[in-house]
């Protein structure tokens, strides 16, 4: 009987065994199920994060390392500087792809941004209308990328770009959709290459606008000069420019071109608009045939403020030496022929400062001599405009760009002429 007893008992406890073993393998199951559900909750989490944090804009927080496919580190991105991002790029990670290249970055380096801080009318703006050099360059081991001055990129291996800008020191490439410059020093190769076979400019028509005016609004009553052209005239030959897709090019353009570091479309052309007068009615033209247009403006006579538009650069036309006969050189006696240095300076550099340090000078009256000229370079003025009524060639002087001058009496096939 006593052996019974402690028989039962050995079963007892055994199954009471059993019984906390099974809860003990049930709990420590379940609370792995419960951490593994976890984990997978707090990915999804992450991920939701990851791709609410999306935006095909982006600026860099702070020096953030770049990585390739195999999420290896290639290289650096340094801070504030502004990224564009794959749309089309499934997010699984914590990682996103680079618009049009197979680089990558952490989305935790990265904020939205609503728009790249391009300035308008510069290269950066600009660089897609122009043609690629016929040449590609193998850059060293490590090179570095920059827009102006700034460095945006340092990488750790060697790549090969088409070659759209060539200045005496710098290339010009496209990278993540935008323009950059690699210095000639981090490259060690160039190479051949068909990077396009569209015609390309010999030389550049240089259009010269005053006065836009209105029949019948009664303008053409005050304004008499043959300069003094109808809108009707006018919004004729900008949309013979837009029907055969001419490219106007910016100021910036411009001095590329004539320095030779880039090459432009067959068909382009230049508009510029002098003094200021009847502005505002060439403006609606250039914006309805989205065309950039140049303003050259008197300083003295208005505020840049009152011309406003995405298609119109402004620049100097001096703040106030745009005077008739004060001078005894010249045809109109401009001013900027007999002024003192002093007064002409003095002109010069409150014209720029209104105009946002502009470096492009338009000679009231197409009137210069070789004086006038230093005064410019002195004053910090890069490029200046005149008469010639010839079209402007790489390898010009760019204190004597050419212009066509167009008259109330151009035709319109006088006016094909010119841009042909």
């Amino acid at each position: 009987m006593k052996n019974k007893k402690i028989f039962l008992s050995i079963i007892i406890i055994l199954a009471l065994i059993v019984v906390i073993f099974s809860i003990v393998f049930l709990y420590i199951k379940n609370d792995k199920k419960n951490k593994q559900m976890q984990k997978e909750n707090n990915e999804k989490l992450l991920l939701n994060k990851i791709k609410g944090s999306y935006n095909h804009i982006v600026k860099i927080n702070s020096d953030a390392k770049l990585y390739d496919t195999k999420k290896n580190e290639i290289g650096i991105i340094y801070k504030d500087s502004e990224l564009l991002l794959d749309d089309n790029y499934n997010i699984t990670d914590n990682f996103y792809k680079l618009d049009g290249l197979d680089y990558y970055i952490k989305y935790d380096k990265v904020s939205k941004i609503d728009s790249l801080s391009i300035e308008p009318h510069s290269e950066y703006d600009t660089y897609k209308n122009y043609i690629p050099l016929n040449k590609n360059i193998v850059t060293n081991g490590k090179y570095k990328l920059y827009i102006k001055d700034k460095l945006c990129f340092e990488f750790d291996k060697s790549s090969e770009f088409s070659v759209i800008i060539e200045t005496d020191d710098k290339y010009g490439v496209e990278f993540n959709n935008k323009l950059y410059y690699i210095e000639k020093t981090d490259v060690k190769e160039e190479k051949e290459s068909n990077n396009s076979n569209k015609a390309i400019a010999n030389d550049l028509p240089v259009l010269n606008y005053h006065y836009t005016v209105n029949r019948e609004a009664k303008e053409l009553e005050d304004c008499v000069q043959d300069i003094c052209m109808e809108d009707t005239q006018v919004e004729e030959e900008i949309k013979y420019l837009s029907d055969n897709n001419y490219y106007a090019l910016s100021m910036r353009d411009v001095y590329l071109y004539v320095k030779g570091y880039i090459q432009i479309p067959k068909n382009s052309v230049v508009i510029t608009i002098d003094d200021g007068w009847y502005v505002y009615r060439m403006i609606p033209i250039l914006e309805k045939y989205k065309l950039n247009g140049t303003l050259f403006l008197i300083g003295s006579l208005a505020s840049p403020d009152a011309y406003r538009s995405e298609f119109l650069e402004i620049h100097s036309h001096s703040w106030d030496m745009h005077k008739l006969r004060v001078c005894n050189g010249g045809t109109h006696g401009g001013a900027i022929l007999c002024w003192p240095d002093d007064k002409i300076q003095e002109d010069l550099k409150k014209s720029r400062e209104s105009l946002n340090n502009t470096t492009v000078y338009c000679f009231p009256f197409y009137e210069y001599d070789n004086h006038a000229i230093e005064m410019l370079k002195q004053a910090g003025f890069e490029m200046s405009f005149i008469g010639g009524n010839r079209s402007v060639k790489v390898g010009d002087d760019l204190f004597k760009i050419n212009r066509y001058v167009l008259v109330n009496s151009t035709d319109i096939n006088t006016f094909i002429s010119f841009v042909s």
